[in-house]
């Protein structure tokens, strides 16, 4: 359960900071291009803001609901799996209790030593997945600004 938490925190973690640095480069790769066209002709360049301005907020938007709909899938699909290894669980402990408790306790402190390279997996995966994304975000906007200069 811990461990299941922590993947959601990890996830919420991740997805912000993508959100974050996508919305940063973004709005700076933007204003960079609205700036260069600023300088050239002054009516082309209110339209293009204008355009610009309307392309970022329907990518961010796109972007938004794509994680968003992620969120929802990821949530549902751990709700089933949580209820399907509570019904699991519920049978075998109703079959033999006294061995149960037991074999839960044994488990459990098995379990405490395999959940530990679980979550220091999950979190290098969240440092990674935060990293490629700042970096995927960076080179999406470095290139906007070098398309649309």
């Amino acid at each position: 359960m811990v461990i299941f938490l922590l993947k959601i925190i990890f996830l919420a973690i991740t997805t912000s900071w993508n959100l974050l640095t996508r919305l940063l480069f973004t709005a700076v790769a933007n204003l960079l291009v609205v700036s260069i066209h600023a300088f050239k002709v002054p009516g082309e360049a209110a339209r293009g803001a204008l355009e610009q301005v309307a392309e970022a907020l329907r990518g961010c938007l796109e972007y938004f609901l794509e994680l968003l709909i992620e969120a929802v899938k990821t949530l549902i699909s751990t709700v089933f799996d949580a209820l399907i290894n509570g019904v699991s669980g519920s049978a075998v402990f109703a079959g033999s209790a006294i061995g149960g408790l037991v074999e839960q306790t044994r488990t459990n402190l098995e379990g405490l030593l395999t959940d530990v390279p679980e979550l220091l997996e999950s979190f290098s995966e969240m440092i990674s997945t935060m990293v490629s994304d700042l970096w995927n975000n960076y080179k999406d906007a470095l290139g906007y600004v070098t398309e649309n200069a």
